[in-house]
This record gives C-alpha cells, sequence and structure tokens, in this order.
C-alpha cells in the first residue's frame, strides 16, 4: 500500500506544528505530496496572510524532509475544508481539537466532526513525532473488514511491530448473572467464549503469514474502551489503529462513537479508517461498529 496524497491541517500552534512533523514523516516514507491546509475556527491576529505562513512551512519541510509539499487553500469554514479535501485524499491529519462552540454541543468537536464524516482515513496527531510509528495496536473482531484493516495498518507503517486486540463480549454472562445462574454454568460460558475467540483468532492470524512472527494477538473482556486503554499502556503502543462505520446520527447520538472515544481518552495517535476506504494496492477498511462497537466486542 502507498499513500499518494496526505492533507495536514493547521493552525500553527504548537499542537498542530506536531501535525505537520507526523505528516511530512509518512510523506517521506511513501513519497507522498503533502498539502498544507490553513484551518482555525478563530484566525489568529498574528498572521495577517497565513497563506504566506503556509508557503513558507511548505518549503521548509520540503527542503527538511525531501518531499512535496504544497500549501491550498481554503474557503475558511474549518470543518468545510477539512471534509472536501478528504475526497481526493488517502489520509487527513490533524490534531485533537477540542474547541466547541454552544450551537456544536450536539455534534462534538472539530475533530470528532471530521472523523465522523470524513471519507478518507484520520490520523489524530497527540504526541511529538520523533521517528517512525514503532509499535501499532489495531483493534479487530475477526471478520472480513477487520482483515483489511491489518492490511491497511501493516502497509501503513511497514517496519512498525503490531499487536491484534480484541475485547471478548461480556453481555451474555451478565444477562446469566441476572438470572441467578449457578456459578458453574457462568464459569463454563467464559471458558467457551474464550475457546471461541481463540478458535477465531487461529483462524484470523493464518491469512497474514507475510507478518505472522510480527503480529501477536492478545484478547481482554468488559468494555472496549477500557480495555483498549489499557492494552495501549501495557504494549506502550504510539499509534492504536480503529475502524469507522459509516456516519449514523441517531446511533452516534444514543450510544457515541468508538473511534471519538478513543481519541477523547487516549494519549497516543489514532488512526480511524472508514469501513468502506479502498487504499491504493490493499483495501484499508474495518468498521467501528463491527470491529470495536458496543455490539461487537467484548
Amino acid at each position: 500500500m502507498r499513500l499518494k496524497t496526505i492533507v495536514a491541517l493547521t493552525d500553527f500552534s504548537a499542537q498542530a506544528e506536531q501535525c505537520l512533523d507526523r505528516a511530512a514523516l509518512l510523506a517521506r516514507v511513501h513519497q507522498a505530496e503533502l498539502r498544507i491546509l490553513y484551518g482555525a475556527k478563530v484566525p489568529s491576529a498574528k498572521f495577517s496572510d497565513p497563506y504566506a505562513r503556509l508557503e513558507q512551512r511548505g518549503r521548509q519541510l520540503a527542503r527538511r524532509h525531501g518531499i512535496t509539499a504544497v500549501a491550498v487553500s481554503g474557503s475558511g469554514d474549518l470543518l468545510a475544508d477539512a471534509l472536501a479535501h478528504t475526497r481526493d485524499a488517502d489520509l487527513l491529519v490533524m490534531d485533537r481539537r477540542s474547541h466547541r462552540t454552544w450551537h456544536s454541543f450536539w455534534r462534538g468537536s472539530t475533530t470528532e466532526q471530521v472523523i465522523h464524516c470524513a471519507t478518507c482515513p484520520v490520523l489524530v496527531v497527540q504526541q511529538r513525532a520523533a521517528g517512525s510509528y514503532a509499535q501499532l495496536l489495531v483493534a479487530v473482531d475477526f471478520s472480513q473488514v477487520s482483515r483489511s484493516l491489518v492490511r491497511y495498518a501493516s502497509g501503513f507503517e511497514t517496519g512498525a511491530a503490531m499487536e491484534l486486540f480484541h475485547a471478548i463480549d461480556v453481555r451474555n454472562k451478565t444477562r446469566l448473572l441476572c438470572a441467578d445462574a449457578k456459578a458453574s454454568v457462568v464459569r463454563a460460558y467464559r471458558r467457551l467464549a474464550l475457546k471461541n475467540a481463540e478458535n477465531r483468532s487461529f483462524r484470523f492470524t493464518d491469512s497474514f503469514d507475510a507478518r505472522r512472527n510480527r503480529v501477536e494477538t492478545l484478547m481482554g473482556r468488559g468494555d472496549p474502551l477500557v480495555q483498549i486503554t489499557v492494552q495501549k499502556q501495557a504494549s506502550k503502543a504510539d499509534l492504536v489503529v480503529v475502524g469507522k462505520s459509516r456516519p449514523h446520527a441517531v446511533v452516534d447520538w444514543l450510544l457515541g462513537s468508538m473511534a471519538r472515544g478513543l481519541v477523547k481518552g487516549l494519549d497516543c495517535d489514532v488512526l480511524v479508517v472508514p469501513h468502506d476506504y479502498h487504499a491504493a494496492g490493499a483495501v484499508g477498511s474495518a468498521t467501528e461498529g463491527s470491529p470495536m462497537g458496543p455490539g461487537a466486542m467484548a
């Protein structure tokens, strides 16, 4: 898999500049064109001509990393500009923008809205780009779309070690406990659920022969958000990869978004790949409702 076009958002803040550094590193690895877009909810008075500053940063990044970096203009509407540029981009890189206005209370922050609506993968940068990613943690449910997600992740950062993480569904166990089932029945169910997950894991990893020695599959029990956060700390992952299903406003409002929850809850970078995204040279897709959604993982 090769990324051809990367778009990075910046408002020239220190956090946003980290995005440019990470985007430039990825552009160098993938020999991709880097497009820099200015985006700020409230334009800074320090920059009377943001586009001129963009062009300057583009030249600096091009010289430093040996890449093609160009400034692109926008309409001034941050969300609209970001989404417009995802239509023909292979990756959008941005920071975790938490600023809200009263009318965006129900919609979420800018980052959350972009993740919700973007048609290409979105990389949310939260750490300084000291080098290539070393440890990936990929959320899976052993489905076909999870296979696509793993293939995308392995092509995204080819030199990184990879862990696949699956959370075992405990909802049936909870129902058994609520029904006053015997302890022996609950224990038997837990053993059966674990055995089933292990069997699915073996079949799943058989499809990744080229990377089998570098891929480890781990499992946890309980809420996926909690389990992934715990596993991220244990594995020292510097990038968590998760899938995202098609936007559904009502479902997201009622249940919340797994990808958006991870961006809020984790302190590392998070890569969100849309369910139906197809990358050049590989299929990069996963479902948020499937690999990580409330109904699929436990």
